[in-house]
């Protein structure tokens, strides 16, 4: 009788854990029910590719946080080594245009640059002075005698250069947008003086000829930036420029009147630079800029204007 009641009660256990092994198993499949607290699984962060962006961008030395400030100050320095042929108009309109001068040109350009920015705007002062050393030879045309006579010249040059950048939409992680407007002045003073003894300008009977030209010129521009990855990237830009120019040479014309004039042309430039953020602040820069300006207005006092230059760029950025 007592092995019997054990008997009971063990199948009574064993009966109650298989149902409440069946009813847990149950309870496991039942879909959830809205008044059950879970917890969800998070949705996807749509911003990573903002953030991506941000980060890769914010690479160049130019470019400031969301929100923040930057402040900049790099050293610089351009070289020119060209050829240097001058042409004159040949008609009113200056349509047609005639080789006076065919020659070489070569010089360094020191210069530096202070950069103010916030969120999407930069602005930047660039000033630079240096000199040109040329060699020139005039062609049988516009000698007296009808030969080649060789020159040699300096050009003396100053520019400063005020620039407005603003990034455009949210770009993507390598290519950025950008508008620009600026305004660039460049001075220079260009001393050119025959080689063969005893010959001499005939507008002011020396052996050396000075002229002054100064170039005002508001651009407008677009461009864009392209991060390789957070340490390195390019920028590149194209500008169509308005210029004024200036000019004064020494002595007077045919009609004995100063050989001054003011005359209007047109230009485009075009500039391209690479980057990198070495350390912190510290950034390092190189880059070539071309640059077209078209001739005057048939007075051809003022020459069409065709220059290449390289620079390099050492300098420190504060982002705050």
């Amino acid at each position: 009788m007592k092995r019997k009641s054990v008997a009971i009660v063990l199948s009574g256990l064993l009966f109650f854990t298989l149902f409440a092994t069946i009813v847990f198993a149950q309870e496991q499949d039942k879909p959830i029910t809205p008044d059950q607290q879970v917890i969800q699984p998070q949705p996807v962060v749509q911003e990573q590719p903002r953030v991506i962006e941000e980060a890769l961008v914010l690479s160049d030395p130019t470019v400031a946080q969301s929100k923040k400030w930057l402040i900049g100050l790099s050293g610089e320095y351009w070289y020119v080594s060209q050829k240097n042929d001058r042409y004159v108009c040949t008609n009113s309109d200056c349509s047609i245009t005639d080789l006076y001068a065919a020659g070489t040109m070569k010089g360094k350009l020191p210069g530096g640059t202070v950069t103010f920015g916030y969120d999407k705007l930069t602005v930047s002062y660039s000033y630079r002075k240096g000199s040109f050393d040329s060699e020139s030879t005039l062609q049988p045309n516009y000698t007296s005698n009808h030969s080649y006579q060789p020159t040699t010249g300096t050009e003396d040059q100053t520019e400063h250069e005020l620039t407005l950048r603003v990034l455009l939409g949210p770009g993507s992680p390598h290519f950025n947008p950008y508008f620009m407007i600026g305004y660039n002045q460049i001075d220079r003073t260009i001393t050119e003086t025959l080689v063969n003894p005893g010959w001499t300008w005939n507008v002011n009977g020396s052996p050396t000829l000075r002229e002054n030209i100064t170039m005002k010129a508001p651009f407008i521009g677009l461009g864009a930036i392209i991060p390789f990855n957070k340490y390195i990237g390019m920028r590149l830009d194209g500008r169509f420029l308005y210029v004024r120019g200036d000019y004064a040479m020494e002595g007077v014309d045919s009609s004995g009147l100063p050989r001054k004039e003011t005359e209007t042309l047109y230009g485009c430039a075009a500039v391209g630079t690479f980057y990198w953020a070495i350390w912190k602040g510290l950034n390092a820069q190189v880059g070539g800029k071309w640059q077209y300006t078209s001739q005057g207005d048939g007075k051809h006092y003022i020459d069409s204007a065709n220059k290449w230059g390289a620079f390099g760029m050492i300098g420190y950025t504060l982002k705050f």
